[in-house]
């Protein structure tokens, strides 16, 4: 099994207006967390990591989303703001078509993320191209064929049927993206390498 490129696995965090909560939207939504993982086109072992908090300017973090995420008010109000940390995300990503970019839910993590980077001026066309590989799809390719209900799945419930049994704080952007990353080597080898 080979990729032609390299996978960026990533998970972002994200704050939103308190009547949002449970449903926010990619429109009304500021990354407070990147984490990414790169995994090799031919091993699919981890070979880099990104992981940065980031100062919402939008929404600050609430209650809620401390409570999900463990990211405070406090972590973050030190911190720089998305354009830097997305510009080193970028940069850390590399140029375009050296890598596909990867979620768990690429529905919500890859609009947001680019939202964030047109809303700060950052070229995010410039590495990242195209439309984004989305894990949930295999895995559920993966519940399907090992007999288990498809519907409904998230991360944690599909690690547990995956027996993937690794310590992931789950809601922190660069676990869930080596959590992600393990359910892609766990379809593809038969085991992770996390």
């Amino acid at each position: 099994m080979r990729y032609s490129t390299d996978i960026v696995v990533i998970d972002l965090e994200a704050t939103c207006p308190e009547s949002d909560e449970g449903n926010n939207t990619t429109e009304r939504s500021n990354i407070i967390e990147i984490g990414a993982v790169r995994l090799n086109k031919r091993s699919l072992e981890i070979e880099d990591q990104f992981s940065e908090l980031v100062r919402p300017l939008d929404y600050p973090v609430t209650p809620f989303i401390a409570n999900l995420t463990s990211i405070t008010p406090e972590m973050v109000a030190d911190k720089e703001t998305f354009a830097a940390v997305g510009q080193r995300f970028l940069d850390w990503y590399g140029p375009r078509n050296r890598a596909i970019i990867a979620a768990f839910g690429a529905y919500y993590d890859i609009p947001l993320l680019r939202r964030e980077c047109d809303a700060h001026n950052l070229d995010f066309r410039s590495s990242i191209a195209g439309g984004a590989f989305d894990i949930r799809a295999v895995a559920t390719i993966w519940l399907a064929e090992n007999h288990h209900r498809t519907s409904g799945q998230r991360l944690d419930s599909i690690l547990e049927k995956m027996e993937i049994n690794l310590d992931f704080q789950l809601h922190r952007a660069v676990d869930d993206a080596k959590a992600a990353a393990a359910v892609l080597q766990t379809y593809h080898l038969g085991y992770t390498k996390i």
